[in-house]
């Protein structure tokens, strides 16, 4: 049990390590890609309205006139201690800036997330439990098919079809108050179902090879013997050792319900984060640009570090192995 808990202690530690590590790395490339963008805050906001001397003070008012590094280490330090700095564009604290728009993409997310796993499990089991069937070969199938359409093209199909073909839903979020959104959940339908149809196609599958290989191992035949029920079975036998692998690709998948995220609400003009961060960037509102990346990239890291442990929890000797 001490060794289980120095290897769970350790995992842990290493994962906070690692992902700190990678969200500082992260910030680093961003904030040196959009010094890479042609003009600053002052150039793009003021260029039709200032003379030359007008926007050399609104620089020196903006802090455009210190140093790149000084500037980036300077709201590295405010930020650890929860100021993350004002917006250029519209001179507002950024925590107020991009609370709105993070509640929206949260809200598509959330949604997506809560019917991803139910989803994925279900299909994944009842493909796994009977490999070879056509139930098998049409869930595989319709998992491949999913997996291999980019999310912006199966947003046009569905929005084809289902929107202006059958006018069933609406096809975009222009002209919606974000502030009455849940009152019109009608608007969430069609980014959801491309959100989940993307990212749970290839955890479908996984979920399916593990329950495959759970089934044909030795222990599964000896409880059959022994006349172990059925739903026991799945529950106490195959469940843990067929979804600890599942449970990795999850936080894979974590990241890539985030990006996905992101472009559905590119296509649908969902007034999320990533227009937000598409104006900023527009803007060169560097403070509301890292703001974003630090936040989403802090979320990316908190969800696989808690994937890794629930997939250490499920399979401790797996885990043990490799963290050790």
């Amino acid at each position: 049990m001490a060794g289980d808990s120095r290897v769970f202690l350790r995992l842990v530690a290493r994962r906070a390590g690692l992902g700190a590590g990678q969200l500082v790395i992260l910030l680093v490339l961003v904030f040196v890609l959009s010094l890479l963008l042609p003009g600053d805050a002052a150039d793009i906001q003021n260029n039709t309205i200032l003379s030359e001397a007008q926007q050399q003070t609104a620089r020196q008012l903006l802090g455009l006139d210190i140093s790149p590094v000084t500037r980036f280490l300077d709201w590295i330090g405010r930020a650890v201690r929860g100021d993350l700095g004002t917006s250029y564009a519209s001179g507002e604290q950024v925590g107020a800036v991009i609370a709105g728009p993070f509640l929206i993409t949260g809200l598509l997310a959330g949604v997506a997330l809560i019917l991803l796993v139910p989803i994925a499990v279900t299909a994944g089991f009842a493909a796994g439990t009977r490999p070879g069937s056509a139930r098998d070969r049409w869930i595989t199938s319709i998992s491949i098919g999913f997996d291999s359409i980019p999310d912006f093209v199966l947003a046009v199909l569905l929005v084809t079809f289902l929107s202006i073909r059958l006018d069933l839903l609406p096809a975009t979020f222009l002209g919606v108050d974000p502030d009455t959104l849940l009152d019109r959940p009608e608007y969430l339908v069609l980014p959801v179902l491309v959100t989940v149809a993307r990212v749970a196609a290839p955890l479908v599958r996984l979920v399916r090879a593990g329950v495959v290989d759970v089934l044909d191992r030795p222990y599964i035949a000896q409880a059959r013997r022994a006349g172990v029920g059925r739903v026991s079975l799945l529950v106490r036998h195959i469940a843990p050792n067929a979804l600890a692998p599942a449970m990795q690709e999850l936080g894979r998948t974590g990241d890539g319900l985030l990006s996905g995220v992101l472009i559905v609400e590119a296509v649908f003009a969902v007034p999320g984060i990533a227009s937000e961060l598409i104006g900023a960037l527009a803007n060169r509102d560097d403070p509301v640009i890292l703001a974003i990346v630090a936040v989403t990239g802090t979320i990316a890291v908190v969800v696989n570090t808690v994937i890794d442990i629930a997939g250490y929890r499920m399979n401790p000797h797996a885990a043990a192995e490799q963290w050790r």
